[in-house]
């Protein structure tokens, strides 16, 4: 039997690591479940098939589950659909993933035990998906569900990537102009202006030059060092959760971050409870797949108060993480009692609402970011062109 290390939180919130043996990792919840404990990390202590050792990423999952899916419903076995999609599939990761599955397969698993078994290969929602559609007997339709959201997800993400990468991108040709002039172009005209009265921006600039060309390395390692420490606070849970709630109140970017949540929310709500998945699990496996420390924590808080009665969208509203028309829409659905409805409707709307949200941060930041680079460049310019006019003023 394999032995499970877990960590699980009680009722009263404390944290709880072990290990336990169980025949699977569902047995492992159950067993956990009936001692008050909510297991919400889990890995097996036994070797994992080599080959799946990577973890799927985003682009891969849609086509993992729409292949499968589609084979299903066209009454293809289980382990004929992991062979087919293993032999047609171009990606190592996707291919070796599917192979791992196969072989969990053909030891007698079923398809959400085999995805526990190579743990760290598939995301905690697709695995909690895959066995609520084994047990309802509707796991070609659940994983065309997790198709779909897995898509809408990759799409959302890359926008948002692509609304994140274009500053970097800017911020690193300014700092990269900026070095370039300090340290190369400056120099040379150090000497020529050394004999006459500087203006105090040429001082400044030919004082930084002078720093830069002496200790750059010493600059670099520094900056590598601070990001190597930055980095290992952020491991630490309590700076994690300070680091997470600041940034949902950073301007402009706390927006558009706070309107992707409300969509993930939105999306994996509804799929989850849309499933017969109960309110209260619904809560913790979609807090889990949030991205966000303080988002999750959030959650949990709203579904303890869920278990003294207060309705979904009081206990929303009390947490102030999400859009304010999300918790009227929630409100609805409860009284409407079409809530899967209502929030999937709801997840499309705000997809569309953090579309629009990039496109208005890179509208934003693309000139402030275009100013900032002409006045980096303009003002290492000025400093040498400042006292070469002067010279030149003086021989005429």
């Amino acid at each position: 039997m394999p032995r499970y290390r877990y960590k699980a939180k009680s009722e009263d919130g404390r944290v709880h690591c072990g290990t336990e043996e169980a025949d699977s990792g569902r047995a492992l919840f159950v067993i956990l479940k009936s001692r008050g404990l909510y297991c919400y990390e889990y890995s097996s202590q036994e070797r994992t098939p080599a080959a799946c050792s990577a973890k799927l990423n985003q682009k891969q999952l849609p086509l993992l589950c729409r292949q499968i899916a589609a084979m299903l419903t066209a009454g293809v076995s289980l382990s004929r659909a992991l062979e087919v999609s293993a032999g047609s599939a171009r990606d190592k990761t996707l291919k070796a993933a599917l192979a791992g599955l196969r072989e969990n397969i053909h030891k007698g698993r079923t398809l959400s035990e085999a995805m526990e078994e190579m743990k760290g290969v598939f995301p905690n929602l697709l695995i909690y998906m895959t066995r609520t559609g084994e047990s309802s007997g509707r796991l070609d339709e659940l994983l065309h569900k997790m198709a779909e959201y897995y898509g809408r997800e990759e799409e959302l993400n890359g926008k948002v990537r692509a609304a994140m990468t274009y500053p970097v991108i800017l911020f690193s040709i300014t700092v990269m102009a900026a070095v370039f002039m300090l340290t190369m172009v400056l120099p040379r005209f150090a000497s020529m202006l050394q004999e006459q009265e500087l203006p105090w921006i040429t001082r400044m600039m030919m004082r930084l030059s002078f720093s830069l060309c002496s200790h750059g390395f010493l600059y670099i390692m520094l900056i590598l060092i601070l990001m190597a420490l930055f980095k290992g606070i952020l491991k630490c849970p309590s700076v994690r959760l300070q680091a997470d709630r600041a940034v949902l109140y950073t301007p402009i970017i706390g927006k558009l971050l706070r309107t992707v949540y409300t969509s993930r929310f939105a999306s994996a709500f509804a799929v989850l409870y849309g499933s017969g998945i109960g309110i209260l699990d619904a809560m913790h496996t979609v807090g889990r797949v949030m991205g966000n420390s303080y988002v999750e924590k959030g959650l949990a808080q709203a579904a303890e108060r869920l278990k003294g009665g207060v309705m979904l969208s009081q206990a929303l509203e009390e947490q102030d993480l999400f859009q304010p028309v999300l918790i009227s829409m929630v409100a609805a659905g409860e009284e409407s009692g079409a809530l899967d409805m209502v929030l999937e409707d709801a997840g499309s709307f705000y997809e569309k609402e953090a579309a629009r949200a990039v496109n208005q941060m890179i509208a934003l930041l693309e000139p402030a970011m275009i100013l900032i680079l002409a006045l980096v460049v303009g003002s290492v310019v000025m400093a040498i062109m400042i006292p070469v006019f002067n010279m030149y003023s003086s021989m005429l």
